[in-house]
């Protein structure tokens, strides 16, 4: 898909003005046909994954720096998938469908960037827990990140550190390399919780997942 400067400066979140300065330095692929500046949307994307550059799926700029206190504002009812038919060679791009991702995000994107950090190193951390994340930050037109839950239908051999074949996946899409830290190091500290591990391994249902969460955070939904 060809696209313009207003195009390219929404999707890396830049000025127009920025954008401009990379072409005249040669700082970002482009072509020029007939006096019209056009970009390659993959290629756009291969770049901004070289440089860690997030990606604006979704149009909107309102969003926050968000420092994870707790999982609780996070998750809804929509947040947890039960008895997914996942396989795979396709478990992403089954995920990536169930998703709730506003309307004009691109999901076959999140897909690509999904299966990206995959091949850089599997995200089964072990303990049959997967933390599906792209290796950049994306805006998908929420104010907050995305965190996921989904139970296979069966467990799935995804080259886990363990050998372990995972149980749970858990999407994790923050929109700044800040946030992304934050929800990771959150879940992480959870995740470390024998009885958080055996909530997934249960596929409890929402409201004693969401009260075993809530025993382990301290502190009730906000």
């Amino acid at each position: 898909m060809d696209l313009r400067i207003k195009d390219i400066a929404q999707l890396l979140l830049l000025s127009e003005k920025d954008i401009q300065k990379l072409i005249k330095t040669k700082g970002i692929p482009h072509q020029v046909i007939q006096d019209r500046v056009i970009f390659n949307k993959e290629k756009i994307i291969e770049w901004a994954l070289d440089r860690n550059l997030p990606l604006n799926l979704s149009g909107s700029t309102h969003f926050q720096e968000y420092h994870i206190g707790s999982l609780l504002p996070l998750l809804t009812e929509d947040s947890v998938f039960y008895a997914c038919d996942f396989s795979e060679d396709s478990y992403i791009e089954q995920m990536t469908q169930l998703a709730r991702f506003d309307p004009s995000v691109d999901r076959d994107v999140v897909v690509q960037l999904l299966k990206s950090r995959e091949q850089l190193m599997t995200t089964a951390i072990g303990n049959g827990i997967s933390l599906p994340h792209p290796r950049i930050p994306l805006v998908i037109g929420r104010e907050k990140p995305l965190i996921h839950f989904f139970f296979p239908s069966r467990f799935l051999d995804l080259n886990s550190l363990d050998g372990k074949p995972v149980h749970t996946l858990i999407l994790i899409i923050s929109q700044t390399v800040k946030q992304h830290l934050s929800l990771l190091a959150h879940i992480s500290l959870l995740l470390s919780k024998k009885e958080i591990q055996q909530a997934f391994e249960q596929r409890l249902p929402f409201p004693q997942l969401i009260s075993v969460i809530e025993q382990f955070e301290g502190q009730g939904r906000r």
